[in-house]
């Protein structure tokens, strides 16, 4: 139920892109922009966490606040793989440094980077 909900939001949030956005023109303080932070915070998040997030992001995104750059985060498990993948859609940047060890994955508190590159794409 909760992929439901986050497909139809990011179907909701694109759609926003694609018609609403380009009529208004780039006006967010932030990058990402404010919705494409949503879109990442909706794949990688629960929707109610996500919802939240959004929120406090849209809050945010006005002449009081600086703005600036402001990656998503997330806290995952993060599994060491040790072949090279041919296409990946996100750098996950870890916060803070840890040590990974073949028995053990521990959770992570990282930054979530879409990736833009078109050398990667195969």
């Amino acid at each position: 139920m909760f992929k439901k909900i986050g497909k139809v939001s990011i179907a909701m949030i694109n759609f926003y892109q694609c018609y609403i956005s380009a009529l208004l023109g780039a006006k967010c303080r932030y990058y990402p922009s404010c919705s494409e932070y949503s879109k990442q915070i909706f794949q990688f998040h629960n929707p109610f966490v996500a919802f939240y997030k959004t929120f406090l992001r849209i809050l945010s995104c006005n002449q009081f606040f600086q703005g600036g750059i402001n990656y998503p985060k997330a806290t995952l498990f993060i599994q060491p793989v040790f072949t090279s993948p041919r296409y990946f859609d996100f750098w996950l940047i870890p916060t803070q440094p840890i040590l990974f060890s073949l028995r053990s994955f521990t959770k992570q508190q990282v930054y979530i980077i879409k990736n833009l590159s078109k050398d990667s794409r195969v």
